[in-house]
């Protein structure tokens, strides 16, 4: 028995072990949501689960973070016969084949042996076979041998909403998964073949109700912003940064922070228009005392364009709305030629104002369409915004540079 004692030191982070986490994380998030509860010691365990799905593995792959590396094994004989499924079991949740040796605990030992002699942890399932009414079966003491063999704590985990998800013998059914941990249990608390302590805490973290959908911590932070002054507030900062030197424009406001509650969005737009009007009137005035704020991400044909517009007069601001021609351009402009600032200011409301509606209605629109993936993906969201809102301003920038040139 000693050689089956050796346990090694947790592997630490590996790509492999992060891709599928990230992986299955985000395939979760995707088909309906995906919760996490409890905190788990980090070093070599064996995981003990209920069993009601073939989701269970990957939603305990993805309860994990990479440096844990959970690891499943499988029978050789039955799941790595083909080579395509021995390539899909590798790549999908990292499975380690295993002899079943007529189905005993000596097969499970030989796993153990190459999971927890890696440092890595264990994944178990007692029942020995899928729920097929979601309930938890009879537990077989495998697990507790284990952890008492080699000397590792025994972590039990109860898995929720997966047999709804993909139930045995039934197809893909939407719904939100939620992963519990519970208290480990130390090897030198485990009696005999005692599966009861494992048992009680299953059956009291299964009943604390079916899984819930869940939410990023980043939109549940943005959705209670726009809920209270801080949102409106940083909606006016962003619109009078933008007037002056911000090379963002209002619109991204919306689109950033907007979206997290789009009930919130038309009064942020109009928040967004005071600021902006606050923006212009400043730009305006330092330029007409001959201290123009720096105006990055422009081009001298822009300047050109809100000049040749504003020599018109106040209402010149106008033509911002649809040029691409940043308003602080316009708002400089304005102060060069001496535009009367009551005019400007009545212009610049209404110009900014019917841009920002027009522009958070859309987006309003759009995010209560999307309300319910967005909640989930709100950082991916964040990220694909982010390019292509620089893929956008790198081509009107290229744009107005030709102009120049032509």
């Amino acid at each position: 028995m000693t050689s089956r004692r050796r346990v090694g030191l947790p592997p630490g982070f590996n790509l492999a072990g992060a891709a599928r986490h990230t992986f299955w994380r985000n395939v979760f998030h995707l088909v309906g949501g995906y919760k996490v509860r409890g905190s788990a010691p980090y070093e070599a365990m064996v995981i003990v689960a209920n069993h009601s799905s073939h989701a269970d593995t990957p939603a305990l792959i993805a309860a994990f973070p990479a440096p844990y590396k959970p690891v499943v094994v499988a029978a050789e004989d039955y799941w790595f016969e083909k080579a395509w499924m021995r390539l899909g079991l590798k790549l999908a949740i990292g499975a380690v084949p295993v002899h079943r040796n007529g189905g005993g605990y000596g097969g499970l030992v030989d796993g153990a042996q190459t999971v927890l002699g890696a440092g890595s942890s264990l994944l178990v399932f007692p029942e020995g076979t899928r729920s097929t009414d979601g309930r938890l079966g009879e537990l077989r003491s495998g697990a507790v041998r284990i952890a008492r063999e080699f000397d590792v704590p025994l972590l039990p985990v109860a898995i929720v909403g997966t047999h709804d998800l993909l139930p045995k013998g039934g197809g893909l059914r939407p719904g939100p998964v939620e992963v519990r941990l519970g208290h480990p249990i130390q090897p030198e608390d485990l009696v005999d073949d005692d599966m009861s302590p494992v048992t009680h805490q299953l059956e009291a973290l299964l009943a604390e109700g079916p899984a819930t959908a869940s939410q990023s911590r980043t939109w549940s932070t943005l959705h209670r912003a726009m809920d209270g002054n801080a949102g409106m507030a940083g909606a006016a900062v962003w619109g009078f940064a933008e007037a002056v030197s911000w090379p963002v424009t209002m619109e991204m406001y919306l689109a950033v922070v907007g979206v997290a509650n789009p009930r919130r969005i038309l009064p942020a737009a109009a928040w967004l228009t005071a600021g902006s009007v606050a923006g212009v009137l400043v730009t305006s005035e330092l330029t007409r005392r001959g201290l123009r704020p720096p105006a990055p991400l422009t081009t001298a044909s822009m300047r050109d364009e809100a000049a040749r517009h504003m020599a018109a007069g106040a209402r010149g601001v106008w033509k911002q709305a649809a040029n691409g021609v940043p308003v602080k351009l316009y708002a400089a402009a304005a102060g060069e030629a001496g535009t009367p600032r009551i005019p400007l200011a009545f212009h610049t409301a209404g110009a900014r104002g019917a841009r920002a509606a027009a522009m958070g209605a859309a987006i309003g629109g759009a995010a209560v369409v999307a309300h319910p993936v967005l909640r989930r993906f709100y950082v991916p969201y964040l990220g694909v915004l982010g390019v292509t809102y620089a893929a956008g301003l790198a081509l009107v920038i290229r744009s107005w540079r030709r102009r120049a040139s032509g």
